[in-house]
C-alpha cells in the first residue's frame, strides 16, 4: 500500500496489514518511509539496499519488524537510489544520506530516536549523532564498521555485486538460508532493490565511507551489537567501541549479518532493554516486574510464559481456541488472552504464522 507525496504523515499501523508508505522531501528528492508501533520512536537505517514493501513480504523480516514495533514507535525508510526512493545517478554521499535521514526524522514527527544504523546505515548514525547531538537520543549500531572494508570483504561484495539480481547476496548476508526458495527470495528482493549499476556504485562507495573522526564526537549512550562470525569482521564493533566513549558491546555468536535471521531473540533482547533505559522507562519496567521474570527475553519464543507456551503450542498444532480452553480447562476469554500476549512476543499476526514459526523453535 502506497500513500504518494504525503510529507509529515505519521500514521501508525497497529494491524496485521501492511504498513502504508509515506515521502519525505529531501534535497528535491523524496524517500520513502513508513511507521508502525507506539512507544519511544527509534528510526531504523537501512543497509546496502532495502525495499520496504518487498521485505515485508519475508517472514523473518516482518517478525523483526513486529517485534520492534511491539516496543517502539519503528520508522524505516529506503535510501535514495534504491527501493521505493526517487533514482539517483550516483549513490548518496555521506552528508546526503545524513540529510535524507534528518528529513525522514522530521517528516515522520520522530523527537529524539533513539537510532539504529545496520550494517552500511552505521556509519551515518554515527555522523548524525556527531554533528547533530540534540536531534538524537542514543545509538544502536548492529554489524557495521566505521571505516571502508578490508580487501577481502571488499573482493567478496564486488563479486556478489556483478552476479545481483540471482540470489548470491544470501551467501553474504545470511548463510545459514542460502539455498532453493530463500535464494529465489532473495533474487526478487535484490531486482527491486536496486540496479545493477546502483549495486555497483554502492559497494564502490563504501571505499571511501570513514567517520572514524567522529567517533569521539558522539556524546550520547551507544549500544554495540555484533555476531562473531559476520562477514563484518567483529574486530570493527571492537573498534566503534573503543572509539565511543561509554560505548557497549553485545556480543553475539553466528555467522548471519541480517538481523532477523538466526537468533534473533539475542539481537532484540538487548535492543529492547536499551531502548527502555535510555527512554526512561527501565525503572518503570523494574518495578512492574519481578526480578525472576526480567531474566526472560523480550521477545521470542522463550519469551512465552509457560500459560502461554502451551496455548501456543496447541494452537499451532491446529486446535481451535474452543479446543485448546477444553484441553487446558481454561476460559475461552483466558486463551484468547494468552494468544494474543504470544502473537506480540513473536511478532506474528496469525494462526497460520505462528505454526510456521513454532516448528523451527521448538
Amino acid at each position: 500500500m502506497v500513500t504518494v507525496a504525503v510529507c509529515g504523515g505519521r500514521r501508525e499501523n497497529h494491524s496485521g496489514m501492511e504498513p502504508e508508505t509515506y515521502y519525505a522531501k529531501s534535497a528535491g528528492l523524496r524517500v520513502a518511509y513508513q511507521v508502525t508501533g507506539e512507544g519511544p520512536d527509534l528510526v531504523m537505517v537501512p543497509g546496502l539496499t532495502s525495499h520496504l514493501e518487498v521485505q515485508w513480504r519475508d517472514p523473518g523480516y516482518r517478525r523483526f519488524v513486529r517485534s520492534l514495533s511491539s516496543f517502539c514507535r519503528l520508522v524505516r525508510f529506503d535510501k535514495r537510489g534504491t527501493g521505493l526512493s526517487d533514482p539517483v545517478a550516483e549513490p548518496p554521499e555521506l552528508d546526503q544520506r545524513v540529510a535524507d535521514l534528518r528529513a525522514v526524522m522530521s517528516a515522520a514527527g520522530c523527537r529524539r530516536p533513539v537510532v539504529l544504523g545496520f550494517s552500511d546505515g552505521g556509519p551515518v548514525a554515527v555522523a548524525l549523532a556527531a554533528a547533530h547531538r540534540r536531534s538524537v537520543r542514543a545509538l544502536i549500531l548492529y554489524g557495521t564498521s566505521p571505516r571502508r572494508p578490508p580487501g577481502p570483504v571488499m573482493r567478496q561484495l564486488r563479486a556478489m555485486a556483478r552476479q545481483w539480481g540471482q540470489g548470491d547476496s544470501l551467501g553474504m548476508f545470511a548463510p545459514t538460508l542460502a539455498g532453493g526458495l530463500a535464494r529465489h527470495d532473495r533474487a526478487v528482493f535484490e531486482r527491486a532493490s536496486a540496479s545493477p549499476a546502483m549495486i555497483r556504485a554502492l559497494v564502490e562507495s563504501l571505499t571511501v565511507t570513514d567517520v572514524r573522526s567522529c567517533l569521539a564526537g558522539v556524546a550520547v549512550p551507544v549500544l554495540v551489537v555484533h555476531r562473531r562470525s559476520d562477514f563484518v569482521p567483529f574486530a570493527e564493533a571492537e573498534l566503534m567501541v573503543g572509539g565511543i566513549r561509554g560505548a557497549r558491546l553485545v556480543a553475539l555468536e553466528g555467522s548471519d549479518h541480517l538481523p532477523w535471521v538466526g537468533d534473533v531473540s539475542g539481537v532484540l533482547s538487548p535492543i529492547a532493554e536499551f531502548v527502555a533505559e535510555v527512554s526512561g522507562r527501565a525503572g518503570e519496567r523494574a518495578a512492574a516486574v519481578p526480578a525472576a521474570r526480567m531474566r526472560r527475553p523480550v521477545t521470542g519464543w522463550e519469551a512465552l510464559t509457560d500459560a502461554e507456551r502451551r496455548v501456543a503450542d496447541l494452537v499451532a498444532g491446529g486446535l481451535a481456541n474452543r479446543e485448546v480452553a477444553e484441553r487446558l480447562f481454561l476460559s475461552r476469554y483466558t486463551v484468547e488472552t494468552h494468544l494474543k500476549h504470544a502473537f506480540v512476543k513473536l511478532g506474528v499476526s496469525s494462526r497460520a504464522e505462528l505454526a510456521a514459526l513454532a516448528p523451527r523453535n521448538t
